[in-house]
């Protein structure tokens, strides 16, 4: 593991390759002066083993407040390994790991880094949060996820994206492009001196706007038709995780408060006689594009 200070109170702790098997992944803590702010916590509670010896080691027995990004599994898992911190995620966030959260772990148990319970947010906001006598602020920032959220340091002016920002480029976990290309400019503005990023570590403002430049280009290829004999793999896949994105959002709206993800992904996927446990994008890797947009329709209409 590498661990870099940041700032005068910001340390980055960097899974590699070997630790992580996710490649680069980071994670984010703040040293303030009444709490410790934690900004997602990896693949599970053996994943936060070299963070609570360094706790341990510089003394630092302060509060702790785990800032979760989103909802996604490699950023949720190792919240168990704490005893009664603070959780704090957009109030989509503590949603999506109630819907999502328990189907995540039969997809991606391969992953996970000792014995895993989820942990939902026990302290949820809707615009921003902000622990004023620390100078920390949480702030929603939709896109890569309809849940996504920054962190800003205002005493450092260290912002921690998540994974809104990527090098070279961003996944897509939310069909709303528009809102993404907002968020990135957003960030952009912001008067931040670093910027880290979950997957990429510390990354750039140029590196905001190459992100910027692949979204508006996921946009172009995401409204067009697509042509008969689509031979660019990169955005047959991009439609189909569009397709997917956006049919699953309306029939969540359709659905309300009785939705139940795991059972649309169990029957959308075995109506395809494809196995639902295997990850998302396996699944987008083997089927066609017509046939998933038909079931999607099919399953739409039978609502």
């Amino acid at each position: 593991m590498k661990i870099e200070k940041i700032g005068s109170r910001g340390t980055v702790f960097t899974f590699e390759d070997k630790e992580s098997a996710l490649g680069e992944y980071s994670v984010y803590l703040i040293n303030g002066d009444n709490r410790l702010y934690l900004c997602d916590t990896h693949l599970g509670p053996k994943s936060m083993e070299p963070i609570k010896e360094y706790l341990q080691a510089q003394g630092l027995n302060k509060p702790l407040v785990i800032f979760l990004s989103h909802s996604d599994w490699d950023h949720v898992w190792g919240v168990c390994a704490f005893d009664n911190p603070l959780v704090v995620g957009h109030v989509l966030c503590a949603q999506n790991i109630i819907q999502r959260g328990p189907l995540e772990l039969q997809r991606y148990a391969s992953y996970q880094n000792g014995e895993i319970q989820l942990v939902n947010p026990n302290l949820t906001f809707d615009s921003r949060l902000l622990f004023a006598d620390d100078g920390v602020e949480f702030i929603y920032a939709p896109g890569h996820t309809v849940d996504s959220a920054i962190c800003f340091d205002h005493r450092d002016l260290v912002l921690y994206a998540g994974d809104l920002v990527e090098k070279p480029q961003p996944s897509i976990g939310w069909h709303d492009l528009e809102n993404y290309i907002d968020t990135l400019e957003y960030l952009g503005e912001l008067r931040a001196q670093v910027i880290v990023s979950s997957h990429s570590g510390i990354v750039t403002r140029e590196d905001i706007e190459d992100n910027l430049e692949y979204i508006h280009g996921c946009q172009e290829i995401v409204l067009k038709e697509p042509p008969e004999d689509d031979d660019d793999g990169g955005e047959d896949y991009l439609r189909k995780l569009y397709t997917l994105l956006l049919y699953e959002d309306a029939i969540a709206q359709t659905v309300g408060d009785d939705f139940d993800y795991s059972s649309f992904q169990r029957q959308l996927w075995q109506s395809l006689d494809m196995d639902y446990l295997s990850s998302e994008s396996t699944l987008l890797d083997n089927v066609d594009y017509e046939e998933l947009k038909l079931a999607l329709e099919s399953y739409m209409a039978g609502l």
